[in-house]
């Protein structure tokens, strides 16, 4: 056959370059994924508040399918809630260290006041966290976030339980010692951090110990 009569080769086809890249899902473990919400959602309740900050935002910026966030949160109240549960573990961590550390043993009311002590410093270390969600977090997260504090006032009747043995204030009530102490850390806290000013640490700390030593019917502390 002449070369004339041959068939032109063709080219071969054209990628379209012009066409939208897949973009390929990422599969990550569901701690990282929980993980990666609460991050972006405290963010974006830090630059937006909380009220003004929709799920499509939280999913925006964690770059997740909106679906995806009901995987691991009901509600945005529930994340709300979920950020202040990691904020109550936090805590536990600490003390659970703390008391690992401590090598004394039996009971010694000193313990329980260096328990207090750690709580002051752990919730004044996240003052940011604890304006942010009582400023702008609504009564149905408010109302969840408590429950997560209930942890916190049951470690601290723990802690009286096993160090106010034999001691004269076991003749009362230890629940209600434990609600009292703890309430009025809260409320003391809560109105100091809300303030918006500056809180003289060391003093602050002092003076709930030495409130707690009272009411607890202890000696006066020792620094």
């Amino acid at each position: 056959m002449p070369d004339s009569d041959k068939l032109p080769a063709q080219p071969p086809a054209a990628s379209d370059a012009s066409a939208p890249a897949r973009r390929r899902r990422e599969v990550k473990a569901p701690e990282v994924r929980r993980s990666e919400l609460l991050q972006a959602a405290a963010a974006l309740f830090e630059e937006k508040g909380v009220a003004a900050t929709a799920i499509g935002d939280i999913t925006e910026r964690a770059q997740v399918a909106k679906g995806t966030f009901y995987i691991y949160f009901a509600s945005k109240d529930a994340l709300i809630a979920e950020i202040w549960k990691d904020y109550v573990a936090g805590f536990m961590t600490v003390a659970d260290e703390a008391e690992a550390a401590d090598r004394s043993q039996g009971p010694q009311p000193q313990k329980l006041l260096q328990l207090i002590e750690r709580l002051t410093h752990h919730a004044l270390d996240n003052t940011e966290l604890h304006r942010l969600i009582y400023s702008s977090a609504d009564a149905a997260a408010l109302v969840l976030c408590k429950q997560s504090d209930e942890r916190i006032l049951a470690r601290l009747l723990a802690s009286m339980g096993e160090n106010l043995v034999g001691h004269a204030s076991r003749t009362s009530g230890h629940e209600l010692q434990a609600s009292l102490i703890f309430h009025a850390l809260d409320g003391a806290l809560h109105r100091a951090i809300m303030a918006g000013e500056r809180i003289d640490r060391a003093a602050f700390v002092d003076a709930i110990r030495q409130f707690a030593s009272n009411a607890l019917g202890l000696e006066k502390a020792s620094p």
